[in-house]
């Protein structure tokens, strides 16, 4: 199962970069929901990676990443503390990029459901989420750079005298444990996750449930057609652009927000929403399973012999 994972654009002197953050698991390791009455459960997940698995790329991803660093001339990162394992990095701040990032969980699938954790984080649950379960370390830009390969204009592609490898520290790890960038390569696990709620979302039971809410919604005081409208609220944005001026952070929800989320969470267990969501969406994922079951199995395997390899790493430096 996919948890909380950010998303990265990176907007540098009229440059729209896209740059894909850390695809692992959590690091703590949860059983895959079997049941199809379980909203967790998505029929797609058993080809992609598992929780302990997750971890234990993870693991090695960031043992040959501390080797490469120190090799680049960062000593002091030879004892990085790698569990929990490190948020992925982000560019620090003052470097005159500005860095957006979106996080995506299977927990949100459809959407906040929990009205507690909505009148808490808002729509910002999925970020908190990965706050969490990641530990926070502030890079310099060198560090990042040499961490990430993500050059920006006039960045250096050198450090210490060293030329920073194709994705940096990072990428050199996943070739050596995927034989590929990770950024380079489409995920049909992904691809697929993706094109199920876009057809969900055009299912007429799942149209239906969109009314129910929205008529639940109304009565609460918002005109919302879906729960993404919601999530979007553009509206709200643009009212906490007014109030909150030049200091305005996207990040953190405003009272407005945990409102219209705790609205939301309720008229969704209400009407039974993310009961009628998850069962189209399940329905949509067996059928795409069945038209794309080769690939999948493909992709199954080639999770399977990186996990192998990163335990054989981690096992070598044991």
């Amino acid at each position: 199962m996919r948890r909380a994972v950010p998303l990265l654009l990176i907007l540098a002197s009229g440059l729209a970069l896209a740059a894909c953050g850390q695809q692992t698991e959590p690091t703590e390791s949860e059983a895959r929901p079997t049941s199809s009455d379980d909203p967790r459960y998505l029929p797609l997940a058993a080809y992609d990676m598992s929780d302990d698995d997750g971890r234990t790329v993870a693991r090695a991803r960031w043992a040959l990443a501390k080797e490469c660093m120190t090799r680049l001339g960062f000593g002091s990162l030879k004892n990085l503390v790698t569990d929990p394992e490190p948020a992925w990095p982000q560019r620090p701040s003052g470097t005159g990029v500005f860095t957006a990032v979106a996080y995506y969980s299977d927990d949100f699938r459809y959407g906040i459901q929990d009205p507690e954790q909505a009148a808490r984080y808002g729509y910002e649950a999925a970020r908190a989420e990965y706050e969490r379960r990641y530990s926070k370390k502030k890079w310099s830009l060198s560090e990042y750079l040499a961490l990430t390969g993500q050059f920006v204009g006039d960045d250096p592609k050198t450090v210490h005298g060293h030329r920073i490898p194709e994705r940096g520290c990072l990428g050199e790890a996943d070739r050596a444990i995927f034989g590929a960038n990770l950024q380079d390569r489409k995920d049909p696990v992904l691809e697929l996750e993706t094109k199920s709620l876009q057809q969900g979302m055009r299912d007429p039971v799942w149209n239906k449930a969109d009314k129910a809410w929205s008529a639940c919604m109304r009565k609460a005081g918002y005109h919302y057609a879906t729960p993404d409208d919601a999530e979007t609220g553009r509206d709200r944005e643009e009212l906490e652009e007014r109030l909150n001026g030049p200091q305005y952070d996207p990040n953190e929800p405003s009272a407005l927000e945990k409102k219209t989320a705790t609205a939301d969470a309720r008229c969704k267990q209400q009407t039974g929403y993310v009961h009628t969501a998850h069962a189209v969406d399940v329905r949509i994922q067996v059928q795409l399973i069945a038209k794309n079951r080769t690939k999948l199995e493909e992709e199954r395997r080639w999770n399977r012999n990186a996990v192998r390899k990163a335990h054989d790493i981690l096992e070598d430096r044991s």
